[in-house]
């Protein structure tokens, strides 16, 4: 059904990674899909622009912390890369993302801005989680939302098991003003219901909205026919590197090396350094394995029925724990990098799709609550 209400929506639109673009299309369109207008609210602090970014990369680690000289080669190295990076990832948010005509840089230009959308939404992804955005970042908890208007969470994440005891009461304030809330995992589920806060959701992330089919719909073919193990590491643990070596030489296949580093040439396979959003698609499409430390990897993975390996990350594992466990995939986890045996055992998609399927439906149906206030679109 069709209304003319406008939702604003905010989320981590801007990250330059593939899951952040790819979420936040997702959830546009399933709001579009709904009869309703979205914008996504283009905020854009200074951590993740290229100058935020380069300043920060001291703190990737203790060589980059302790020497000055080292810093700024490796500022001067990847400044190639996240030229790439931003034009390829802010093209397709041009391409197929509404946004608002003004960027806000700061808290106090969004708030300051006179918004008169009918709904409020937060997005998903980390949105709620300090550590990664330095801070409690007020925006993203629709502190400049008129307390009049309807306002709601879609698969927000807190990226984390629990609050520091200094952030408990300011987001139970935050969290208050809410009409409805949906988490993306059980984690954060409890989180808000130790709050006070009650009848939260737990939903799937927005790209597991869409079908595989819906998927291929922005999918390029430059990878169609082509039978190779994709390797998508994104904290550059070993263990990742050397599970698809030794998949490779037991399965003769080739490996492609997904990376957002021009200079990660070295590495063993071929590499395909920020490629399209599109082809990103196209590069899990058709891949026989997929190797990955990544949350929204696996969810492409399972949307296009990819037989994957996953190696935890570490911190901010949670929402990967959470959707295998969901599916009762956690036997796709690899302990140890020379135990390929994972291979040996096949997903069958029959059994998940319809758990998927399922799962769809019901964040579907919650969002359409959500939207409407249990009142049926005109």
């Amino acid at each position: 059904m069709k209304t003319n209400k406008t939702v604003g929506i905010i989320t981590l639109h801007r990250v330059v990674n593939y899951g952040s673009v790819l979420q936040t299309y997702a959830l546009q369109e399933k709001v579009k899909e709904l009869g309703y207008i979205p914008e996504v609210i283009d905020y854009y602090p200074e951590r993740l622009t290229k100058l935020g970014m380069l300043k920060r990369i001291k703190n990737k680690g203790e060589k980059y912390k302790k020497s000055i000289i080292i810093r700024n080669l490796a500022r001067i190295v990847i400044i190639p890369s996240y030229l790439k990076r931003f034009n390829m990832f802010f093209g397709f948010l041009k391409k197929y993302i509404k946004m608002t005509n003004k960027i806000y840089k700061d808290e106090e230009s969004i708030n300051n801005e006179a918004f008169n959308y009918d709904i409020y939404c937060t997005g998903s992804d980390q949105v709620w989680n300090s550590g990664w955005n330095e801070k409690i970042d007020h925006p993203y908890f629709l502190t400049f939302a008129p307390d009049d208007k309807r306002k709601i969470a879609y698969a927000a994440s807190f990226g984390k098991k629990e609050l520091y005891p200094n952030e408990i009461e300011e987001t139970k304030k935050m969290l208050s003003r809410y009409d409805e809330i949906s988490v993306r995992e059980k984690t954060g589920v409890d989180i808000v219901n130790s709050l006070g806060i009650k009848n939260v959701k737990n939903v799937v992330d927005p790209t597991l909205l869409l079908s595989g089919d819906e998927w291929r719909k922005i999918s390029s073919q430059k990878y169609n026919g082509k039978n190779y193990i994709l390797v998508y590491n994104l904290n550059r643990n070993k263990k990742i590197d050397n599970y698809a070596e030794e998949l490779s030489k037991k399965t003769g296949l080739k490996i492609i090396y997904l990376s957002y580093q021009l200079h990660e040439f070295y590495k063993k396979g071929k590499m395909a350094c920020n490629p399209k959003v599109e082809d990103f698609i196209s590069l899990i499409d058709n891949a026989s394995y997929v190797i990955s430390d990544s949350f929204h990897a696996t969810a492409f993975s399972l949307n296009l029925n990819k037989q994957f390996i996953i190696v935890y990350p570490g911190k901010y594992s949670t929402r990967l724990q959470s959707i295998l466990e969901l599916l009762n995939l956690e036997n796709r986890v690899a302990n140890d990098e020379k135990d390929l045996s994972i291979i040996n055992n096949k997903i069958d998609y029959e059994i998940v799709n319809k758990k998927m399927e399922l799962m769809r439906k019901e964040s579907m149906d919650w969002l359409k609550q959500a939207l409407n206030g249990g009142v049926e679109n005109e």
